[in-house]
């Protein structure tokens, strides 16, 4: 009787918790992405090209590139240059790292195809940063989009 008692208690407080949500912060993501319509998304200007920016790069524009990949991702196909950061989407929202991000300029954000980019663009706007777009499909669109006509002219040391 004990166990069986003991057994229906434990199995009432788990089912309980199952249906327990933050409702404040589901009233805050309801807002957020409520407006998020198919014709908005097609609208929007989170994402850009990844021949639009080698563009930029090349042209020497004030961007920031955001590798948010892993570790590993980044030591296998990394970013190099001044206007190149890799902080990986898991310690993104971290002080020190948040603080990395240039207030100035465009952050252009990466990851191999774009999908940890969106949820990093979406997250950082979320919390008031708004100089942040997502380049459309990553590190694949970008290695795609680097071509003659659009990598960045490297300049010979003397």
């Amino acid at each position: 009787m004990k166990k069986t008692l003991l057994s229906l208690i434990t199995a009432v407080a788990l089912t309980s918790s199952l249906y327990a949500y933050d409702a404040a912060k589901a009233a805050q993501f309801d807002t957020f992405y409520s407006h998020l319509t198919q014709k908005a998304c097609a609208n929007s200007k989170l994402f850009i090209s990844a021949e639009e920016t080698m563009k930029m790069v090349r042209e020497g524009k004030p961007v920031t590139l955001l590798d948010v990949r892993t570790d590993g991702e980044a030591s296998v196909l990394g970013l190099n240059g001044s206007n190149a950061l890799h902080i990986p989407l898991e310690h993104l929202f971290e002080k020190a790292s948040l603080e990395k991000l240039p207030g100035d300029r465009p952050v252009l954000i990466l990851c191999h195809s774009g999908t940890r980019a969106t949820m990093a663009a979406v997250s950082l706007k979320m919390a008031g940063i708004k100089n942040v777009q997502v380049v459309k499909g990553g590190m694949v669109a970008l290695a795609t989009a680097d071509n003659p006509k659009n990598a960045p002219i490297i300049k010979e040391k003397k």
